[in-house]
């Protein structure tokens, strides 16, 4: 069978090619080649006579597996990629071998080479050996991807090879292998490899079933290797997530991670879905489909010391109060997490409470989403609690939350919940942003008295009431005017979506917000130093007279004299100290 090799004249391509096709070709005595020329004339000549010195720039090179009948060949894409064709023919001699044989031999002249593709390659020992050869030092190669190769029966003796390169290789920067079934020996054999590789930055893992003890075999690679920058796997079982991303997690790898499993989609078949992604340059890490509890429970365990995640995002996944109670650990432990995601997690008010009880020592998250949820006036009392005070001698116990959003179609807040509600609005001193999202559980004068709430309130800046049923009637349009007059601090009220949004009574509201807007005063008066001061609150505590008081006035007290320098002490320990 005639070989024929394809080559557009226009390009470059004539350098390292010379010795390899002389070497190839003596074998086929004076059979000819076919060299396309731009305009698609074929012309032939004999191949001892063909000059291929040009294309010392190739830097890609891909190799197809074809049919024998279709014969191997070369065949230039660009000026800088080069196809290949291989295939084993009627005398048993495998093209691919020998092209890499060639680059073994001719590896100085290849220098410029960044990339090889492989798709359906069918290995042998040999080849293998081979492509490890010339990769091994002195190779320039940065990426190597296998696409639907086919590796040895015994993956054990097909990786070894791969392994013992890749141990040793400080070139490569990324290795990809796509539906190759490389099975969990394989995985095991890389990760072993790339624990002590420090040139990797790549790893990906395409359709393909690793099992758990591949999965484990990684997960000991992150902790070790420092210098991987990106993991990506899709995995037909999600056995794999919790043992690699808690990894990450637990020793603060700087490793954007995405990994991909199998759902049952609409039409009965298995789509492919994503599971889990870490974006270390946002801090962002999202769960998107379910992970067993146990998997969620090690990645809660990861979570409570891990430095690089600052925003954990669990939305429409369900979870059990037991997850939350390993949550509590986190936002008890954790310095570094600033935002909570938890909306339509079907969260009940056990869950709720463990929450709660995370944030009464927790000085760093600043954002709580829990809206869309079931919980009910019960667990929102015990959340709200760590956000308010009940008597003027407590401290706040959580004075670094900023953002919180609840409410539901499920939920009930109820009496006691709309207490808690009215209770940390009066109190609290550090919310800016309140949402109450698409409840229907609260009632007309609910609405009113949270709004009347908020003429005390000086550091709320945004309330939502989106899609809230009671938002109606002319009263909370009253009240809510009546509240702006007084308050010039809130800059939002969101109540899309409510009855007095759908009547278009909220214009005018709008439009006291933008006068309310110009009037508040900017950030850099604030800081201004304060005049000396003209009253003060004092507490007398145990005396009948305790609450506050005006010095101008203070003379006016009816308390004896004893009682009075006691009193005199207090007020000049307030002001002087």
């Amino acid at each position: 069978m005639v070989k024929t090799a394809f080559v557009f004249a226009s390009s470059p391509l004539f350098i390292y090619l010379s010795s390899f096709l002389h070497h190839l070709l003596l074998s086929m005595g004076d059979k000819m080649i076919t060299i396309v020329s731009p305009s698609k004339r074929e012309h032939t000549r004999d191949i001892l006579d063909i000059d291929l010195q040009a294309s010392k720039d190739v830097e890609n090179i891909v190799f197809y597996q074809v049919p024998a009948n279709l014969g191997s060949g070369l065949s230039m894409e660009s000026e800088r990629s080069l196809r290949v064709h291989v295939c084993t023919d009627n005398s048993e001699v495998n093209f691919l071998h020998t092209f890499l044989r060639h680059l073994v031999e001719y590896k100085d002249k290849y220098r410029n080479l960044m990339d090889l593709l492989f798709h359906g390659i069918e290995w042998q020992i040999e080849g293998l050996q081979l492509l490890c050869s010339f990769l091994g030092p002195g190779s320039g190669v940065k990426q190597v991807e296998f696409k639907k190769n086919v590796f040895s029966k015994n993956s054990a003796s097909a990786f070894v090879p791969l392994s013992e390169m890749l141990h040793k290789n400080n070139t490569i920067k990324a290795v990809v292998f796509s539906e190759c079934k490389i099975g969990s020996t394989g995985a095991m054999l890389l990760a072993s490899a790339l624990a002590n590789n420090r040139s990797m930055e790549e790893f990906q893992i395409w359709e393909d079933s690793i099992g758990s003890k591949g999965a484990e075999a990684l997960s000991m690679m992150i902790e070790v290797n420092y210098m991987l920058r990106k993991l990506i796997i899709l995995d037909n079982s999600p056995i794999t997530v919790a043992p690699l991303i808690s990894a990450v997690l637990a020793r603060n790898r700087i490793v954007e991670v995405h990994i991909w499993g199998h759902s049952r989609g609409t039409k009965g078949g298995m789509d492919s879905c994503k599971i889990v992604e870490f974006l270390p340059e946002t801090g962002c890490m999202r769960i998107y489909n379910n992970i067993n509890s146990t998997g969620l429970q090690r990645i809660a365990c990861a979570l409570a010391w891990n430095t690089t995640v600052t925003t954990l995002d669990m939305s429409s996944i369900p979870l059990k109060s037991k997850w939350t109670k390993e949550l509590r650990a986190v936002l008890e432990r954790n310095r570094s997490l600033k935002t909570v995601k938890l909306s339509k997690c079907s969260l009940g008010d056990k869950a709720v409470v463990y929450i709660a009880a995370g944030l009464f020592k927790n000085s760093y998250l600043e954002s709580l989403s829990l809206d869309g949820n079931r919980f009910g006036g019960l667990g929102l009392e015990h959340l709200l609690c760590p956000l308010s005070t009940f008597s003027p001698l407590q401290r706040q116990a959580n004075t670094t939350l900023k953002v919180l959003s609840f409410g539901g179609q499920q939920a009930n807040i109820g009496r006691y919940g709309v207490t808690a509600i009215l209770q940390m609005l009066e109190t609290n001193q550090s919310l800016i942003q309140l949402a109450i999202c698409n409840d229907a559980s609260l009632k007309p004068n609910d609405v009113v008295k949270i709004f009347t709430s908020l003429e005390r309130n000086a550091t709320l800046r945004s309330l939502s009431l989106r899609g809230c049923k009671g938002v109606e009637g002319e009263i909370i349009l009253q009240t809510i005017m009546a509240t702006l007059e007084v308050n010039p601090w809130i800059e939002e009220i969101d109540l899309h979506g409510t009855p007095l949004h759908v009547a278009g009574k909220t214009d005018q509201i709008y439009e006291k917000l933008c006068q309310n807007g110009d009037h508040v005063l900017p950030n850099d008066f604030l800081n201004l130093p304060l005049s000396a001061p003209t009253c003060c609150r004092v507490f007398l505590c145990g005396q009948e007279s305790a609450g506050t008081i005006n010095i101008a006035n203070l003379s006016l007290l009816t308390i004896s004299r004893n009682e009075a320098a006691r009193s005199f002490s207090i007020l000049l320990a307030f002001l002087f100290f």
